[in-house]
């Protein structure tokens, strides 16, 4: 197996998070970060590289809290009773709907199970714009970058 950070082929295989990514990194690149699982590949029967299942990254829609607060209308449940409902507190479930805040992802599967909403959906395509790696990146490629996103 080779270290997705350094790029060493490694038979001891760590699952680590870092910033947010699950990543398969060797002995040395994992130290110091928080180990979610540790795989021992010579003791496999038939070598097989086995590459642990990254969760599917998804992103929250755009107005999530218009929506949350739609559905939740629709049903004619008051805040309170939502938030008493999924075991969430009143004032976070309130940021959330006014988009002061962004929901976990537990927060999210109780909200989408709870108001029969989706909130989460696939990441957008990347744009099209060509930054050539050795280039650096300019204000204007930003710009159309961030352009081409919407």
């Amino acid at each position: 197996m080779e270290c997705e950070i350094c790029g060493e082929e490694t038979d001891m295989v760590y699952v680590v998070e870092v910033e947010g990514a699950v990543m398969n990194v060797c002995a040395e690149c994992a130290k110091g970060k928080k180990v979610v699982q540790k795989i021992d590949l010579s003791k496999k029967e038939n070598k097989e590289i086995k590459q642990v299942k990254k969760e599917e990254e998804k992103e929250i829609v755009d107005n999530y809290g218009s929506l949350i607060r739609k559905a939740r209308e629709k049903l004619g449940l008051p805040l309170n009773v939502l938030a008493e409902r999924i075991n969430e507190k009143e004032s976070t479930l309130l940021r959330i709907e006014e988009e002061k805040t962004l929901p976990t992802d537990k927060i999210i599967k109780k909200l989408e199970k709870e108001l029969g909403i989706k909130l989460t959906e696939e990441p957008k395509e990347q744009s099209n714009v060509n930054i050539k790696p050795d280039e650096p990146i300019t204000l204007w490629d930003a710009a159309e970058k961030k352009e081409a996103k919407k």
